[in-house]
């Protein structure tokens, strides 16, 4: 996948982004790190075309996202966000949403890789249960669900928005070994909350103002006392359980 000269502006404002060039190759984790406002988010929503880019292209394969259809592009492009919305369907559904003939043995399969399976048994119906009417779920849960439901379309590339924080250090930990369980061979590209994302990437992309300041391996650009390293030493003094404290998604 790759983004060349890429700009946006929500209407009315200012742009966000400013001619950003990226290359995300397969098999690697890009990690998007910077300051609330720099961009972070709007640059992910991009990949699963939330919103098209007011200048530049973004091409998966050689072809501009523009010209893909819109189910084949979900077939080829999952995403996870914070801000996970599930539908008022079962459970099984929800997570087969982009697979809708897949089997209960996939689902249960795609549950178990993302730690959801023994809460969702402990729901009134199991798999079937209508959520919203007949249960909820905690953020954390939501977030697992929606991994699920990655997991099992298994698309090549991964688009994911990591939560800055969850109730509790046994979902923190259920979340990030389900994590774990979605990067393989994938193209991921995650915006990082937590040093230790940060530190496990490939390729870290420092934004600042909607552009690319910096780029390369962590310890690389620790090893050059630039941006991304006072960006790290500024974060280190306030991070609760490994989050970046402030690091509101922009």
């Amino acid at each position: 996948m790759e983004l060349r000269g890429v700009r946006f502006a929500y209407e009315g404002d200012h742009e966000v982004l400013r001619g950003i060039d990226l290359v995300l190759e397969p098999g690697r984790v890009t990690a998007v790190v910077g300051p609330s406002g720099s961009g972070k988010s709007t640059l992910v929503r991009l990949l699963p075309r939330f919103f098209d880019p007011a200048h530049g292209s973004i091409t998966l394969g050689g072809a501009d996202l523009r010209e893909i259809d819109s189910r084949e592009l979900h077939r080829k492009v999952s995403f996870v966000f914070q801000d996970v919305r599930l539908l008022r369907a079962s459970v099984a559904d929800n997570i087969a949403l982009a697979v809708p003939h897949a089997g209960r043995d996939d689902v249960v399969r795609a549950a178990r890789l993302a730690n959801i399976h023994d809460r969702i048994l402990e729901l009134p119906r199991g798999y079937e249960t209508v959520i919203g009417e007949e249960a909820g779920l905690s953020g954390g849960e939501a977030q697992r669900i929606s991994i699920a439901r990655a997991l099992l379309a298994g698309t090549p590339v991964l688009v994911l928005d990591e939560a800055t924080a969850f109730a509790d250090p046994p979902t923190e930990q259920a979340v990030r070994r389900s994590l774990a369980a979605l990067e393989g061979d994938r193209t991921v590209l995650v915006v990082a909350h937590r040093l230790e994302t940060i530190a496990g990437a490939d390729t870290v992309v420092m934004l600042e103002d909607g552009m690319i300041v910096e780029r390369g391996a962590p310890a690389e650009l620790l090893a050059q006392n630039g941006k991304f390293a006072a960006f790290w030493q500024s974060h280190r003094s306030r991070i609760g359980d490994g989050v970046l404290q402030g690091d509101e998604p922009q």
